[in-house]
């Protein structure tokens, strides 16, 4: 069964709800570093997501050039 792919949205809420846990004075310790390998690994998928983004618009774009 292949496994649910979040959204660019749900993963960058994600990351902000961890950065906000970790940003208050009264975050536990505990946790704190699987916490922040979470945001590291939703770092890495967002800017994977953006990068193969970028590539499909250019080719979209450079397929609307090419076909002018």
């Amino acid at each position: 069964m292949k496994e649910k792919t979040d959204t660019y949205a749900e993963m960058m809420a994600e990351l902000t709800r961890i950065v906000d846990e970790v940003g208050r004075e009264d975050c536990p310790v505990d946790g704190l570093e699987t916490r922040v390998a979470r945001a590291a690994e939703l770092i890495k998928l967002l800017r994977e997501r953006l990068k193969s983004t970028e590539i499909a618009v250019k080719s979209v774009l450079a397929d609307l050039e090419s076909s002018e």
